[in-house]
């Protein structure tokens, strides 16, 4: 068995810590969620929707690419380097981390009245700066977990951290609740702080415990460590990158609904975005990104070079593919009752504003992935060069706004962006690179949502006699595709979705019928379906069969 720490057995031990604590924390986290829609008014919370975008965006910017040089650089330091080395990095980051954060919030107070009056949001200025102190904790928060603890394998101690996170505000908020009988956006920014604090000093705990236990590691004897003017060369293209895609990403947008359609917009968006963003986190490749990451890393850094490299990536963003695709389904079949029943009644008849946002997951569920093998193979100047181009997409953006396209502004250009980014650096890649991407699989995982998708509709108004189209009819739409989508959504409206037991049925159908189509085209291939086996349920018999394939491949 390998000794090495990202071995498959401790990536199996890593994935099985890491789903316990996720699996907690995304029950709090979407309790929270569904719970301050309904505590706080429409302009509450379309301002805190706004704070929250701030707050993402400046981390973003202060973050100066240290993730990325973290996530490439902290597994080699742990397979080569000796204690004493792997702390002073670890130390390092925490200290450049504080600064990054303290900076940042310092230049964000003084801002402050002028981003505000720009957001018309003038009212807000005493709670935004009190919200700078949640930018502080959380910058310390995410960088300890994403530079150090999630390189580390160590998904665990993570994952206790973000728990106590929401755990805490979930608890401050029921204590105001009780004793107030009312929730403002004040005591929201009070309950994050709690909460950051709390997952703050976990994470410092969960790093120091893990550098004691490892400071009497060997290091190998002919490595160099790596010094820091490389460690950001590493970054500085993902970090140049990651800037530029701010300039089109979701939270710049959230500010241009707040400027050009106001708080409510602003409120219904925001809770649109957060429910993107929820689907986003749990899709495969960014859930198990933290243990994906380093994994992939390793996988190019050892004997298996870009071959390897490229199997491992084609299989996590099909993973990803296969799960999002019956999520699109059902959001499709039952969009407008989904999000009425979610915001309590606060957000009617947006479920195509919804439908049509998840379609920019498909590409975005394919992206951390793409870099990720950009990064490892050296080529990490592709991802900015391709970022360049979605700036295109201001300018259509600002003519839908200005041309009264409403909420179909934001949404249309957050889809375009992705398709834009993820084409451009697939043929970059193409290029420059050995890496080709499972087109063939990722086509069929389509087909079969598209197939489940028609087939739900059809089951749906055949079970309710709703059905207004003879054989005759169905022979002649096919001919014309366009007029048979059509009809198609004109039938699927004469068969709404009412109350939770509905939706819950409609889901199951879709999901069933997906899985059938699936099964039918086969996505996966046949060594892809061994190794899945072979990480989920260990067996022999997978082991012998791989054993066999790879010995055919040799000869």
């Amino acid at each position: 068995m390998s000794s090495s720490p990202y071995s498959d057995v401790e990536f199996k031990r890593g994935v099985v810590h890491f789903f316990i604590g996720k699996a907690t924390s995304a029950l709090l986290a979407v309790g929270i969620l569904f719970w301050l829609v309904r505590l706080l008014t429409v302009d509450e919370y379309g301002a805190y929707v706004t704070l929250q975008a701030g707050v993402g965006l400046g981390l973003a910017i202060m973050s100066f690419g240290l993730p990325w040089a973290a996530a490439r650089y902290v597994p080699e330091f742990r397979l080569y380097a000796d204690g004493k080395q792997l702390a002073r990095l670890v130390w390092q980051i925490i200290a450049l981390t504080s600064l990054f954060s303290v900076s940042g919030a310092l230049l964000l107070y003084v801002a402050v009245p002028w981003l505000l009056a720009f957001l018309n949001l003038s009212q807000q200025t005493d709670v935004a700066r009190l919200y700078l102190l949640v930018f502080v904790l959380e910058g310390l928060r995410l960088n300890i977990q994403d530079c150090i603890l999630d390189p580390l394998l160590q998904q665990g101690r993570s994952q206790i951290s973000l728990v106590a996170r929401n755990l805490t505000l979930l608890l401050f908020l029921s204590a105001v609740l009780a004793t107030q009988g009312a929730v403002h956006l004040h005591h929201v920014v009070l309950a994050e702080m709690a909460g950051s604090f709390m997952s703050v000093v976990l994470s410092l705990h969960g790093a120091v415990r893990y550098l004691r236990a490892h400071r009497n590691l060997n290091g190998k004897s002919d490595w160099q460590p790596p010094n820091w003017s490389e460690m950001w060369l590493t970054a500085r293209h993902m970090y140049l990158s990651y800037l530029v895609t701010l300039i089109y990403g979701p939270w710049v947008f959230v500010f241009l609904t707040q400027r050009f359609l106001g708080l409510e917009a602003t409120a219904l968006f925001g809770f649109l975005t957060n429910l993107y963003a929820q689907v986003y986190r749990y899709l495969p490749a960014t859930l198990l990104f933290s243990l994906i990451r380093p994994k992939l890393v390793a996988s190019y850094i050892g004997e298996g070079g870009m071959a390897q490299l490229t199997r491992n990536a084609n299989l996590v963003g099909k993973i990803s593919l296969f799960i999002l695709m019956p999520l699109l389904v059902c959001v499709w079949l039952t969009g407008s009752e989904l999000v009425n029943l979610l915001s309590g009644g606060k957000f009617t008849h947006a479920g195509y504003y919804l439908g049509f946002m998840l379609l920019g997951l498909i590409p975005l569920s394919q992206r951390q992935t793409l870099e990720t093998v950009v990064v490892a193979s050296g080529h990490g100047h592709l991802c900015f060069r391709c970022s360049v181009l979605g700036i295109l997409v201001l300018p259509f953006a600002y003519w839908l706004f200005e041309s009264g396209q409403g909420l179909w502004s934001p949404i249309l250009a957050m889809i375009a962006t992705q398709t834009i980014f993820n084409v451009t650096l697939i043929v970059a890649m193409g290029v420059s690179t050995s890496y080709r991407p499972d087109a063939v699989g990722l086509f069929k995982l389509v087909t079969a949502a598209l197939v489940g998708f028609v087939l739900s509709i059809l089951s749906k108004m055949a079970w309710t006699d709703s059905f207004q189209l003879h054989v005759s009819d169905l022979v002649e739409l096919l001919e014309n595709i366009q007029v048979f989508a059509t009809e198609l959504m004109v039938q699927q409206s004469s068969v709404p979705v009412h109350g939770w037991l509905d939706l819950l049925s409609t889901t199951a159908l879709a999901s069933s019928l997906y899985l059938l189509a699936s099964c039918l085209f086969r996505p996966f291939r046949v060594d892809e379906r061994m190794r899945l086996s072979r990480l989920l349920f260990n067996t022999s018999e997978c082991k012998a069969v791989k054993s066999t394939v790879n010995a055919g491949a040799k000869n």
